[in-house]
């Protein structure tokens, strides 16, 4: 039950008459209220002047003479939400629960010994990470509170994939455990999450994400979900000339974007204009006749 108002107590005055409501209504179909599956939590804003008050001197929730204690956070579909949905505290949560299930894991692979680093590499990214990371487009920001306290619990996942001593420094571990950054990757299942919204139909319940200019870039939730995939969604994927900025990154005009001017030697002309060390990707995807999909990459890498 969520209930917003201006003050606590006349929220909790809304909550308890609804909860009644409903338990009598349920009441007929054997739906019974348990008291010990019950949680109460208060969503203050960091800048309320009530966020550092106990939490005793709020009004008690009753619920069918029932008190129900307020508490700093609760669990919602195994996600841990906090008072100022900072979710440091579930980032704690899961850093714990990746360590628990590596635990389990450990003796399997004792560095040079036990079972191959592709193995462990499997384990880790089917087993380990999707328990440390489950429903992370609810709660990740990208805050440095959260990151802080799940790298450690990732740096140690990537430790046990290579058998690398302690002082071995954090990127190269990254890169020999063939982990992509963890940001990257939380980035990344935050973005095809919103791919997903987007494609929803439109009776659905949660709907495409969009866009609230009203709140907060750092919190998350839906908005967020819409910033990180406006420009795929609603940009001209198939307009060659596009120049939109992507990221802060301006896009590269095609050097031909009608392909019909001997595209081979336009093309070679525009790489002479790039800077050194520019790198250059090339992908293509297509699907193959027993239904899956083939999909190819090139890298030209620039230089004199």
């Amino acid at each position: 039950m969520v209930q917003l108002s201006h003050t606590i107590s006349k929220a909790n005055v809304h909550l308890e008459e609804r909860t009644e409501q409903h338990l009598e209504n349920g009441a007929p179909l054997g739906l019974c209220f348990a008291t010990s599956k019950t949680e109460l939590l208060y969503c203050l804003p960091l800048t309320s002047k009530d966020k550092n008050k106990s939490l005793a001197s709020h009004l008690p929730l009753g619920v069918l003479g029932t008190t129900i204690p307020a508490g700093r956070q609760i669990k919602y579909l195994g996600v841990f939400i906090d008072e100022s949905l900072t979710f440091k505290y579930h980032a704690t949560m899961a850093a714990a629960r990746a360590n628990k299930v590596l635990g389990s894991l450990n003796f399997l692979r004792h560095r040079s010994r036990g079972i191959p680093v592709c193995i462990a590499h499997h384990l880790a990214m089917t087993a380990i990470l999707p328990a440390m990371f489950w429903a992370s487009p609810a709660w990740w920001t990208g805050t440095p509170g959260v990151v802080a306290t799940l790298k450690v619990a990732y740096n140690a996942v990537a430790r046990w994939i290579t058998g690398l001593p302690l002082n071995t420094r954090t990127t190269n571990l990254i890169t020999l455990a063939q982990l992509p950054p963890m940001e990257t990757y939380l980035d990344y299942l935050l973005l095809r999450y919103a791919i997903r919204l987007h494609f929803l139909p439109t009776h659905h319940t949660i709907g495409p994400p969009q866009e609230q200019p009203n709140t907060h870039a750092n919190h998350p939730g839906l908005h967020r979900l819409y910033n990180l995939s406006k420009d795929l969604i609603l940009g001209k994927l198939e307009d060659r000339t596009a120049t939109t900025t992507t990221g802060g990154l301006a896009k590269t005009v095609s050097p031909n974007p009608n392909k019909t001017t001997k595209p081979q030697q336009l093309h070679e002309k525009w790489i002479q204009t790039l800077a050194d060390h520019t790198v250059v990707m090339y992908t293509d995807g297509s699907k193959l006749a027993n239904g899956a999909v083939g999909c190819g990459w090139a890298v030209y890498h620039c230089s004199d």
